[in-house]
């Protein structure tokens, strides 16, 4: 499958903002196996499991888990489409259910899609997570015209790298111009 989900294009457009100030490139949204419990990020009714968005707001806006729980996901998409950030993904359909082969072959067939997609959103900065990601898209981003805000690869922010991720989105995010 080339194209993302229906569902997701709806909710990833919904969150869009004017102006992208900071764009986020990220490995592609999960499979949800046909379930609602499965929706990340721009799905604002669930959290759980939702580490992707919890490191963002984290680095962000310095939340935590308790923040998100008493307050819901919905006011923070807000802040976020206020503050220009936005996310895209390399692939545009889930990878995360794939071979290794299989997910990195699609990966990199997504790179000039991805970059044109940048480019069509004209962002201030981008920041790509996930790093295997960064390789692959650090240089056709840069050659793309587009101000890659990080030197390295961030990692994704699961429990156990969550803590190097929001230094490392933080410091990347620090390089604007403001």
């Amino acid at each position: 499958m080339n194209v993302e989900e229906s569902w997701y294009s709806q909710l990833r457009d919904q969150w869009r903002p004017a102006q992208v100030k900071l764009l986020m490139i990220a490995e592609s949204a999960p499979d949800d196996g046909g379930s609602l419990e499965n929706r990340r990020f721009f799905y604002s009714d669930r959290l759980a499991a939702d580490n992707l968005f919890r490191g963002v707001v984290s680095a962000m806006y310095g939340t935590t888990k308790d923040d998100l729980q008493q307050s819901g996901k919905r006011p923070w998409l807000q802040k976020l489409q206020q503050d220009g950030f936005f996310l895209i993904d390399l692939a545009p359909s889930p990878v995360n259910t794939l071979s290794r082969r299989n997910r990195r072959e699609l990966l990199l067939q997504s790179v000039p899609g991805c970059v044109t997609r940048a480019q069509h959103l004209e962002p201030e900065g981008v920041v790509v997570v996930k790093a295997d990601l960064y390789p692959m898209l650090a240089c056709p981003l840069r050659a793309a015209g587009l101000h890659v805000l990080q030197d390295g690869p961030i990692a994704f922010p699961l429990g156990n790298t969550r803590a190097d991720f929001v230094e490392g989105f933080d410091r990347a995010r620090s390089r604007l111009t403001r």
